[in-house]
């Protein structure tokens, strides 16, 4: 058996603890950057959105805001389509909640708004995003 001196014991504990301290970094560094769009459900909605409840505000429901803080203001959401040629109806039966994570694709549109809260759009997809490791 090994006798360690003072000093021994001492290189030994610091070495441990930097080790220590060096997986912990490493650890909270992936588990940080798990979040990328690999997490995205598998369709073809690409723009990252958070759902906004804006119906205390005249004339609005919920709006969409962009990761680059856009503001959008879906027309619509009862189920119909202000474009002529989209036959489907994305939003029809979701359940919406203020701060919710989706992801979607829209295109611009010319609309009246009583809102005026940002730019009007037509969805042409979306989806809620279920995701579990808590990223947003």
């Amino acid at each position: 058996m090994y006798k360690l001196s003072t000093k021994q014991k001492r290189e030994v504990y610091a070495i441990s603890n930097l080790l220590l301290h060096v997986l912990v970094f490493v650890i909270l560094l992936l588990s940080l950057n798990s979040c990328t769009g690999k997490d995205l459900p598998a369709t073809a909605c690409t723009t990252l959105a958070t759902l906004k409840d804006r119906q205390g505000l005249d004339g609005c429901d919920y709006i969409l805001v962009l990761d680059n803080e856009q503001k959008l203001e879906p027309v619509g959401w009862d189920g119909t389509s202000p474009l002529p040629d989209d036959a489907s109806q994305p939003l029809q039966n979701f359940s919406f909640k203020d701060d919710q994570r989706v992801s979607t694709r829209y295109n611009k549109v010319e609309a009246a708004s009583i809102c005026m809260v940002g730019q009007t759009v037509a969805i042409t997809c979306f989806s809620i995003i279920t995701n579990s490791h808590g990223c947003f």
